[in-house]
């Protein structure tokens, strides 16, 4: 059987305003998915620039045929860090970095995906 996660959201985006949905659905592989991977998903997807801080709600998985193949959330950010927000060290990032990818929000407001650092 096919999984789709459905949930309200609101994109806050880092140049101002923001973008929201009610009952948004989206085909996931499994019958699970982490708010922050969602966030990406959503945003990777949905194809979105200078998306920031995404506040997702009731979310819920259901049972329901896929209407597409969904994408692959292996490499999906686990955790987003907004610089502008948070005093977070350059080792920290590589820790983090080494344990999976990140969703980080630079200082220019841009959305980033860490996936590895080569220092």
């Amino acid at each position: 059987m096919d999984y789709r996660v459905q949930f309200d959201f609101t994109v806050h985006f880092t140049n101002g305003g923001s973008l929201s949905a009610t009952d948004f659905r989206l085909d996931i592989p499994e019958n699970a998915i982490s708010d922050d991977e969602l966030a990406a998903y959503l945003i990777q997807d949905m194809r979105l620039l200078m998306a920031g801080h995404v506040d997702i709600f009731h979310k819920k998985i259901i049972r329901e045929a896929h209407k597409r193949a969904p994408i692959n959330t292996r490499g999906l950010p686990q955790r987003t860090i907004d610089l502008r927000a948070e005093d977070f060290p350059a080792s920290s990032l590589v820790d983090l970095a080494k344990e999976g990818a990140v969703r980080i929000i630079g200082g220019d407001g841009e959305s980033y995906k860490l996936e590895r650092l080569v220092v």
